[in-house]
């Protein structure tokens, strides 16, 4: 997915030259010249970005291979997706975009109770992950306590328990509006779809049916919306880390409505995987993060 978006991939200059070196010794069989694309005001350590084919998929991808051409020397941002990385004071704290299928499958195939767990780092030959860096970053105030700080302990015990209570709800009366402050936070040129006409109609003949055969799954993906959320530190604490949260659990009922419209069949395991992709498409690669942290609250929290 990563590879066939069409995204600009920026290339480090320390890495041009190890790419230069395959195409050199014919270990790349591809025709990629040429395969970097150059401009103006790029960042200092960044060369240009990954060329394109005319179909928009990366000149070191080619459908049916078995991966990417310069996967030992592919850029950061390649090897980086689909983690996406918090950091604070307390560590490092790895979710995952649901864009990438693979994660997505991850959310119907997992066994057992949802939970925090430590492990080594996924990209052990990186020193440090890129994310949000919040090591400077005071925590967020603690609700209901005036203007007092919490703990980093307190932190992750409000953490856990949105965890272990996360769930997705039936259709919202303001899911439009909190689906909206969603595409209000994607940056021109991007845009995102309206959501469909008649969505409650949609909702209620080819969603709802089906949508408690799936509550695990959406558990699953509201959990992995409820750790590690930037909005703790780019919006106003706690409260937006919920409100993004709500925001989600709309857009993917958004999606999913969308989904079965477009098929013109009920809800079923491949409409879902697909929601879920475009909401996180959406939600992690499309809109702003300040933009959506610092949104306006939805009118009334209903899940």
């Amino acid at each position: 997915m990563c590879c066939t978006s069409g995204w600009p991939i920026p290339v480090e200059r320390a890495r041009v030259a190890a790419i230069d070196d395959r195409i050199a010794a014919n270990v790349i069989p591809l025709q990629v010249e040429p395969w970097l694309t150059t401009g103006a005001n790029l960042p200092e350590d960044v060369e240009g970005t990954l060329a394109l084919g005319d179909n928009g998929h990366c000149v070191f991808f080619e459908a049916g291979r078995p991966g990417c051409a310069i996967h030992d020397a592919k850029p950061a941002s390649c090897a980086h997706f689909p983690f996406v990385c918090l950091i604070d004071q307390r560590g490092i704290h790895v979710t995952l975009s649901h864009f990438c299928p693979t994660s997505t499958s991850l959310l119907f195939e997992h066994t057992g109770p949802i939970e925090v767990v430590e492990g080594p780092s996924p990209l052990p030959d990186l020193e440090m992950l890129e994310g949000l860096d919040a090591r400077d970053a005071l925590p967020p105030v603690m609700p209901g306590a005036g203007e007092r700080l919490m703990s980093f302990d307190e932190l992750d015990a409000w953490q856990h328990d949105r965890i272990a209570h996360a769930s997705i709800g039936e259709l919202q009366a303001d899911d439009i509006a909190a689906f909206n402050r969603a595409r209000a936070a994607v940056p021109s040129p991007l845009s995102w779809p309206a959501a469909p006409d008649q969505l409650e109609s949609i909702w209620f003949a080819q969603v709802a049916p089906a949508w408690r055969d799936f509550e695990e799954v959406l558990t699953r993906y509201a959990a992995a919306k409820a750790f590690a959320s930037w909005s703790l530190y780019l919006g106003g604490g706690i409260d937006a880390a919920e409100r993004t949260a709500r925001i989600a659990h709309a857009v993917v009922r958004v999606e999913c409505a969308r989904q079965c419209r477009a098929a013109g069949r009920p809800l079923d395991r491949e409409l879902l995987m697909n929601a879920i992709e475009q909401s996180d498409l959406l939600l992690v690669h499309y809109a702003d993060p300040e933009a959506l942290a610092t949104s306006p609250s939805t009118d009334r929290r209903r899940d």
